[in-house]
């Protein structure tokens, strides 16, 4: 038999063993194969004779991964995620690298590797985090699209920065460390290779590569095999020295090119299975590479950085977002989202171990806090309403009760003016809708809008619209808008245990309200029910009665048509609210 399939067969059953006491720990595979290398590499369990082919798969992954990033990458989605997202995106780069940087030097780490460290520290891991936000179905609360949005801007940030960092490859041309007296011109020269390249690669998306993979789109095999060669061939063409940088930028370019030819999701779907196991074989070598050694001489600064990640970041995020006027407690579970280091980390550390910028103990340092940062905030982000509660929570509440303004948001909505009056608890999507229809068919109903994004309530302020930038967990928030006196309660909120809250508190009143609150399941609809709520909407059943409603109306093409422009013209202005 040959010996690799013995070696990778033996590498493959550990990693899975270890994956899958790990899952039952709710802790994500990266940890599972980083500790397979540790076993096969430093403590020496199960000996490699085939380290180069391994580092070959390796390369691979990593360059199958940037060509996934760049066929994802959507540009666009900046300007839906909105300012706010990509202001605390921005900061948060700003300042983690730049108190990184310091702490770096104050642990005695020389400049250059400082740099890597500190730009290290500062992405997160959007893959780990927006499975954890999917399964917690927070993926449409607001913390979990400022999150989304964030994480946008670091991956933006973090190709930005593997480009130029390729322009310092010391077997290129133009190496922007080869040659110290010569940067600015090593500068020019990566900058202008990478515009040609840029130039010629934007020529075939638009002119060449629409016609070909709509040729090919009918066969999978093909679609597959032209993917894969065009991704390892323009990667290979990167790190060859004509241009010289490195090969995952070639697999970046790759996948950009062909996000916009209309087989973006094939492609993806065909791809991904290859990159998830190129991608484990990198991060068990990179556990391999750990040294027994440069670990004891790492915990020391690990353990502090780790700390910086796990506390810093979070507080960077939280006082960014809190002095953009978002609510504590949005602040704060964005916050959490961020207490890791991304696989983009790693990735940058051993491109610079590479190009001999940074040593293997650097490398060391950034591993262990990765393992640990992302063990550790997997529970936070799981756990974060906990989390809140009992560090935030009863304080917040304590201080916005003994500081309470008269006015909240220049809206003077005192109990004189709003009596009898409809609250709508969440103000973009569905209950978007239900304002729309409320000031076209009920002119003389007044009605408060409570939402907790505060570009939602400044959109709706500009209408001259009666709105509370809030959270509905809070009683205060509750009694500023009077909905003890309302006459109906609608929230469209996806935070069961905020509805809950608002459930208790509306029939704790002595003359409730009437109160139709959304459910994310069949479960919490019924449980909501059993707790008193007068109507539950659960998305699905309305859409699906909606669509009962179309079909029925199918034959009569004019009112098919008249439903249609009525339902662009809904989205073309929720679009660019």
């Amino acid at each position: 038999m040959n010996p690799i399939f013995l070696e990778l067969t033996g590498i493959l059953v550990a990693a899975g063993v270890i994956a899958y006491v790990l899952h039952f720990l709710k802790q994500p595979s990266i940890i599972a194969y980083i500790i397979t290398g540790l076993l096969i590499g430093p403590f020496a369990f199960y000996h490699i004779q085939h380290g180069e082919i391994l580092h070959g798969l390796s390369d691979i992954g990593i360059t199958l991964l940037l060509f996934m990033v760049g066929l994802d990458l959507d540009i666009s989605q900046l300007k839906r995620i909105g300012k706010s997202a990509v202001i605390a995106g921005i900061g948060q780069i700003v300042f983690t690298s730049g108190i990184g940087f310091v702490i770096s030097l104050l642990l005695g780490i020389a400049i250059l590797p400082a740099i890597y460290i500190a730009v290290a520290l500062t992405f997160s891991s959007t893959i780990i985090v927006v499975k954890l936000l999917s399964e917690k179905r927070d993926m449409q609360s607001l913390y979990g699209k400022l999150a989304v949005g964030i994480f946008l801007v670091q991956d933006i940030a973090a190709i930005i920065i593997l480009i130029l960092l390729s322009g310092s490859n010391p077997q290129a041309e133009g190496a922007l460390f080869a040659n110290s007296s010569n940067i600015a011109t090593s500068i020019v020269f990566s900058i202008a290779k990478a515009f040609m390249v840029g130039v010629v690669v934007v020529a075939l998306s638009r002119k060449v590569f629409p016609k070909l993979v709509h040729s090919l789109v009918r066969s999978d095999e093909l679609l597959l095999l032209f993917s894969l060669a065009w991704a390892l061939g323009l990667a290979a063409l990167f790190a060859s020295p004509i241009l010289g940088f490195n090969a995952a930028i070639g697999g970046f370019v790759a996948g950009l090119a062909l996000a916009n030819t209309g087989a973006h999701f094939q492609i993806s779907g065909r791809i991904k299975p290859l990159r998830d196991f190129f991608i484990i074989i990198f991060f068990i070598v990179l556990g391999s590479q750990l040294i027994i050694s440069n670990i004891t001489v790492a915990i020391v600064p690990a353990i502090i950085l780790t700390l910086f990640v796990l506390i810093g970041n979070p507080l960077i995020v939280t006082v960014i977002l809190g002095f953009m006027g978002y609510k504590i407690r949005t602040s704060f579970l964005t916050g959490i989202t961020v207490a890791q280091i991304s696989e983009f980390s790693l990735i940058l550390m051993t491109i610079g171990l590479a190009y001999g910028h940074v040593s293997e103990q650097h490398v060391t340092i950034v591993t262990l806090v990765g393992i640990t940062t992302i063990g550790i905030s997997s529970y936070g982000i799981l756990y974060s309403n906990r989390l809140y509660e009992s560090i935030l929570g009863k304080t917040v509440r304590m201080l916005e009760k003994k500081f309470r303004r008269p006015k909240l948001d220049g809206e003077d909505l005192g109990e004189a003016i709003y009596k009898n009056h409809i609250v709508l608890v969440g103000a973009h999507r569905l209950a978007s809708h239900v304002i729309n229809d409320l000031k076209r068919h009920h002119k003389d109903q007044q009605f408060i809008i409570i939402d907790f994004n505060p570009d939602v309530v400044t959109h709706y302020k500009s209408l001259k619209m009666a709105a509370v930038c809030g959270d509905i967990g809070d009683p205060y928030i509750m009694e500023v808008a009077n909905i003890e006196t309302a006459k109906l309660v609608i929230a469209t909120i996806p935070d069961y245990h905020d509805t809950l809250a608002l459930l208790e508190t509306v029939k704790s009143y002595k003359k409730k309200p009437k109160l139709i609150i959304a459910a994310g399941d069949e479960i919490e609809a019924l449980e909501l029910y059993n707790k008193g709520a007068d109507y539950v909407l659960l998305p699905h059943f309305v859409g699906g009665v909606h669509l009962i409603d179309i079909v029925e109306k199918f034959t009569e093409g004019k009112v098919l048509k008249k439903l249609k422009e009525g339902h662009l013209k809904t989205l073309n202005k929720f679009i660019q609210s």
